[in-house]
């Protein structure tokens, strides 16, 4: 069990944390009275780091006096940021600029989120897009790839679209799939999967119908989609600037290799993401557990955004320890805030088959700082 920190501890591990966000080095307690915290001695601070690194919150990396914050020392300023900037948004209007568009399409309003957290974390953005499992069916269509291989694509109430291609045991033309395609949005449409899952495809499927033989390519269509669902995707961006700092920061460079290896690894990376997903406002884990190995240098932090209360998808920053902590907890808010908003509206679909969504009113400064 971790032992209380105390107020003045607590200062001396968020200075020596600034301090090393700012120039990637030990910091001494000269730095921290003479830039952080005026009022006690360079004595008192000393004693305390010495404390502190004894509890687990600082590291000391050669013989000088100088610490660096460990991962528990990262978790702590973090949580402690959370707390402060929670329902705080400034200076909003670089975001509304970024996002506020008459015509934008959920995916592409979700890949600039991923864009806009890894601009303003200088390291890498991810969204990790809603699971088909628990979207309500409003749309599907199939279009033609080959004879025997269609793309179906199923469109959410919410507006996400997923996509899979289903291969068919006899050749299809496109006027067959816009039968099928007609056939299953008469039957499923405005259920969600997992109820249609509970209750079986018999219960939903009209034995009268008049399609013939295409009423069992029909039925592996919907056999796909509800029992075989699209995957889930996370959309990843700036891990080229990710990759380049780990590194060129990370004092170990075998550890940042392996880094590099394993955040390219798309399926480590989706469940690193889902393990994170929660009710919590923000979650943050410092540092990562590899085959038995905790790895540091790292952070990630993950926000969910949601639809009528219920956790969809999350979305957040994957980077190395310095990083400008206040403007990602700014910017993950406000993304979260904008994709859970325009997630509520209804999509409209266009001749070209693309969702469109209108953002409305965006979300309000709750108060300046």
């Amino acid at each position: 069990m971790l032992e209380r920190i105390t107020k003045r501890q607590a200062e001396i591990v968020r200075a020596v944390v600034n301090g090393y966000v700012l120039t990637g080095q030990p910091v001494g307690s000269a730095i921290i009275v003479e830039r952080f915290i005026c009022d006690i001695s360079s004595a008192t601070v000393r004693k305390e780091m010495s404390v502190l690194e004894q509890m687990g919150y600082l590291f000391s990396p050669h013989t000088s006096a100088g610490r660096i914050p460990t991962d528990l020392g990262m978790e702590l300023f973090i949580d402690e940021l959370i707390n402060i900037y929670e329902d705080s948004i400034e200076n909003i209007s670089e975001f509304e600029d970024f996002y506020k568009s008459a015509n934008m399409q959920v995916d592409k309003l979700m890949k600039v989120t991923a864009q806009q957290l890894a601009s303003a974390s200088q390291n890498a953005g991810f969204v990790l897009t809603p699971a088909a499992t628990g979207a309500v069916i409003n749309r599907i269509e199939i279009v033609s790839v080959t004879d025997n291989i269609g793309l179906v694509i199923l469109i959410s109430q919410t507006g996400t679209i997923f996509q899979k291609k289903i291969k068919f045991e006899t050749a299809h033309s496109q006027e067959d799939f816009y039968k099928i395609s007609r056939y299953l949005n008469q039957m499923l449409k405005g259920y969600e999967i997992e109820d249609i899952k509970e209750k079986g495809l018999a219960f939903f499927f009209d034995s009268s119908t008049d399609l013939g033989d295409l009423g069992n390519s029909a039925m592996i269509v919907a056999q796909n989609l509800i029992y075989l669902p699209p995957d889930q995707q996370v959309l990843f961006e700036g891990e080229a600037a990710l990759y380049k700092r780990l590194l060129e920061e990370h004092p170990n460079t075998g550890e940042a290799e392996k880094l590099v290896r394993i955040l390219d690894d798309k399926e480590f990376l989706m469940e690193l993401l889902n393990t994170l997903k929660s009710d919590k406002r923000i979650n943050v884990q410092v540092g990562l557990d590899i085959d038995g190995e905790h790895i540091s240098g790292i952070s990630v932090l993950s926000r969910g955004y949601s639809v009528g209360g219920r956790n969809i998808g999350s979305l957040g920053v994957i980077g190395v320890n310095r990083m400008p902590y206040e403007q990602i907890i700014r910017s993950m808010d406000y993304s979260s805030a904008i994709l859970s908003n325009v997630l509520k509206e209804t999509g409209e679909l266009n001749f070209n088959g693309e969702i469109i969504v209108k953002i409305g009113k965006l979300p309000e400064r709750i108060f300046n700082i």
